[in-house]
């Protein structure tokens, strides 16, 4: 049985969380916009403490599980700011309206354009119809949905991507 499935590991690893859970929760929230995300990294980083091939090289387990935890808050804020900026990027390209300029396209564009609308899910659908047709901003959709404004973009820009695709096959189709 290799150190890191012994019961002893686990033990130890039991004994740490009940006495320092607490404080990783605080550290990851000085990192980390929300408890919920603090309590998933946690989580995560007790699980790689417990994947550990050898974790008798560890010499302090109690400093191990906090840089896990402090790279994989990193991690995780890297990636959203990534996708952030991917999904900024991606609504400003798309939602240059003259591509979907709702009231210069034939009644045939149009109905392809409802048809892609229906072929997306209903969230993304409505983020869409809300804030491309009927002019709200993402912080109001964000707060009717119960989502926030980031997720509202990735929606809306899924929505007018799958628009375009669905406008250029239909063209592609007439050539």
């Amino acid at each position: 049985m290799s150190g890191a499935t012994s019961p002893a590991y686990y033990a130890m690893v039991r004994q740490l969380f009940r006495e320092h859970n607490r404080a990783l929760i605080n550290f990851l929230l000085t990192r980390l916009p929300s408890e919920q995300e603090a309590l998933d990294v946690a989580q995560e980083a007790y699980v790689k403490l417990l994947q550990l091939d050898h974790p008798d090289t560890v010499g302090f387990l109690r400093g191990y599980l906090f840089r896990i935890a402090a790279n994989l808050s990193i991690d995780r804020l890297r990636h959203r700011r990534i996708s952030e900026k991917v999904s900024t990027e991606m609504l400003d390209k798309l939602s240059d309206i003259e591509a979907l300029d709702l009231q210069a396209i034939t009644q045939e564009e149009f109905d392809i354009v409802c048809d892609a609308l229906n072929e997306l899910p209903a969230r993304h659908k409505e983020a869409f119809v809300r804030h491309v047709i009927e002019g709200y901003s993402t912080s109001e959709i964000a707060r009717e949905l119960a989502v926030d404004e980031r997720t509202v973009r990735k929606f809306v820009a899924r929505g007018l991507l799958h628009c375009r695709q669905r406008l250029d096959a239909s063209h592609r189709g007439q050539q």
